[in-house]
Order: structure tokens, then sequence, then C-alpha cells
């Protein structure tokens, strides 16, 4: 029912938005560029099809960008950058050919710690791909981001424990690479204004949240990016829904509930269990 009523409540919220560009054009006033991050996890296989399809919905929609790049918006244009959390091995045989038939440029959020191991909640842990086979992605369209050395959840850390999961998965992505790694997204979504801090003091030039908003408005280089959560299982308006930006609302529904909670300083988007934490398994091949 929850799924739904974000459903309806977001249709509801993309004819508010089709009005208002439909009374800018009348008044001659120009219509801003709108840019959408995603981000995925998992593609498995039985998942693929569906993949490409919205994939394809996507390139009827928007143009695809590197998020890691400076991006200036055109006036009325329509933007999309796609990004992975995890590095899951499935990335390798399932989304990146499909994203490649298609030329589009892709990022993916790495967890230094947690290559050629399992990433799962018990029971379902699906493998990520292996040193080597991160650094077989092809670099001109596959771009590399840290997603921590063991994906915890930041905000419980004490500074200096944060501090060294930002710094060491960048080094150690680096040191992989042989190139500068600038980009990191936080783990389970969870952050808060030292820990941006904390981000910029490592060296990163871009972050990547997981509260859903249009992002580079005005600002080519802007620091804290957000993003939507999509997933090839997504309905196919609710795909659509989330690129157009009509579940921007949910950040706000997200502050009025930390609000209520009394705990404003934590930002997290609710879709993430705060019991789950750090789930860097041995890969034992089941």
């Amino acid at each position: 029912m929850t799924r739904i009523l974000k459903c309806v409540i977001s249709l509801a919220v993309f004819c508010a938005m089709f009005a208002g560009r439909i009374a800018r054009a009348l008044f001659g006033r120009a219509v801003p560029g709108r840019c959408m991050v995603l981000y995925y996890h998992s593609v498995p296989g039985d998942q693929r099809a569906r993949f490409a399809g919205q994939l394809d919905v996507i390139l009827r929609h928007a143009q695809t960008i590197d998020v890691t790049r400076p991006i200036a918006l055109q006036p009325g244009g329509r933007y999309a950058g796609i990004t992975f959390d995890d590095a899951f091995e499935n990335f390798i045989d399932e989304a990146l050919p499909e994203l490649r038939k298609r030329n589009m440029p892709s990022t993916m959020f790495v967890i230094s710690g947690g290559l050629g191991k399992g990433f799962g909640p018990a029971g379902r842990a699906e493998k990520v791909m292996s040193a080597d086979q991160l650094r077989s992605l092809p670099k001109e369209s596959v771009s590399i981001g840290s997603h921590t050395v063991s994906h915890p959840f930041l905000p419980e850390l004490s500074p200096e424990l944060a501090r060294g999961e930002l710094l060491e998965s960048k080094g150690a992505l680096e040191s992989l690479l042989k190139r500068e790694v600038s980009t990191f997204s936080f783990p389970f979504g969870g952050f808060s204004a030292e820990l941006v801090e904390l981000c910029r003091e490592a060296g990163y030039q871009r972050i990547f949240t997981t509260l859903p908003s249009f992002a580079f408005l005005g600002d080519s280089n802007e620091f804290v990016v957000g993003r939507i959560r999509v997933d090839p299982t997504d309905w196919p308006v609710e795909f659509r829904l989330k690129l157009v930006g009509a579940y921007n609302w949910l950040p706000v529904a997200f502050a009025l509930k930390r609000k209520l909670n009394g705990n404003a300083s934590v930002e997290r988007a609710v879709s993430q269990p705060a019991a789950e934490r750090s789930m860097v398994r041995e890969w034992s091949g089941s």
C-alpha cells in the first residue's frame, strides 16, 4: 500500500509539474533544464529485459550524462544520470552490455573491501565483482566512485572511523585503477553535515545521496547530488515518474518524519532500514 500511495502522490505531483511547464511556456518564460540521477543496485539475469526497457525509456525522454563531470543543463533540456551502488558482478554480464549497446555512460560506486566477496543480507547475498573485473570495465563509459571500505552506516561511526572509511576506500581504488577516484556515495543513504565536510577533506569532488532531487540546477559543479532509487522491477508508470522528478517530494516527507521522531541531524532514505549494517561477506559460491 505504501508503494501505491507514493505512486499516486507522485502522479499528482507530475500533473502539477506539467501544468507549471505549460504556464511558463504560455507566459514566454524559459523552462529550465532538469536532470535526475538514478541509482540501481543489482540487475539479475531474469530482470535484464526489464532493465533494457527502462534504458529505452530514458533514451526517449532524456539525454544521458556522465555525472562525474561538470554539467551545464540547457534550458528546456531533460537529462538523466545512471549510477550503480555496490559493484555487483551481474553488472558485467547483464547491465553493461545493454548500456554499451545504447552508448549510455554510467558510474559504479564500489565497496573497496567487498571486491571478490558477497554483499547482502544473510542467505540473500550477491557476488561482488573482483578487482580484475573492476579493472576491466571500460573507463570511457563506466566511471568509478567510492562507496566506503565496508559499507557501514556512517552516521553511527566516530569521526575518526568515518574518515578512515572515506580515505582508505579512495586510496585503495586509486591504487587499483591507477587513476583518480573523485566521487562518493553514502551507504544506506545515511549522511550529515559533518560527514559532507569529511568528504570534502578527503578530496572528493562530488558526493551522492539517496534523497531524490533535481541535480545541477544552476551549479555545474554541485558537490552534494541527490539521486532516486530505481529497480528493474519498478512498474512502468513508477519508473517514468521517478525519471521526470515526480518523486522529489519524498525528502520533505523524510524531513517531517525525522522532525516527528526528534532526529533532524541525520539524513537518510527511510527505504533503507536502519537495522541493516555492513553486509560484506566471504563469498561461498552459494
